[in-house]
């Protein structure tokens, strides 16, 4: 039985002239799947560049809208700290029973995932990879 692999896509940015293109092409036609075909691009790419076009005019499909880089994936230190004393109290215990546990001592609401257990006792020393 052959081994399947995970590809990981890679989304081609847009550049200015196919937006600029497609958005032509549309105002002429009024089809937009003939418009982003011409213009080598995507339905959903239209979705998300035509009503920015609409509020702001060309000026506002020059560029992609700045993304705010916020810090997730970081487990808060109260929790990280608690991973760890569980780790170390259960040594047998793995990332899902551990996050169980944290979840049942704040009421069943889901502040770590198993994912966070893992990179906390990976960040620790603590996690053993086995394979």
């Amino acid at each position: 039985m052959k081994e399947q692999r995970k590809v990981k896509r890679y989304i081609i940015p847009t550049t200015f002239a196919q937006r600029r293109l497609m958005i032509e092409i549309y105002l002429k036609t009024h089809n937009i799947s003939q418009s982003c075909k011409r213009a080598g691009l995507s339905i959903n790419t239209f979705r998300r560049w035509y009503p920015r076009y609409l509020e702001q005019g060309v000026e506002g499909i020059k560029r992609p809208k700045r993304r705010i880089r916020k810090n997730l994936g970081r487990v808060p230190e109260k929790y990280a700290c608690r991973v760890i004393e569980l780790k170390k109290k259960n040594p047998n215990w793995g990332r899902r029973i551990i996050a169980s546990v944290i979840v049942k001592e704040n009421n069943d609401k889901k502040v770590i995932s198993p994912g966070g257990v893992q990179k906390v006792l990976e960040r620790a020393g603590l996690w053993n990879k086995t394979y």
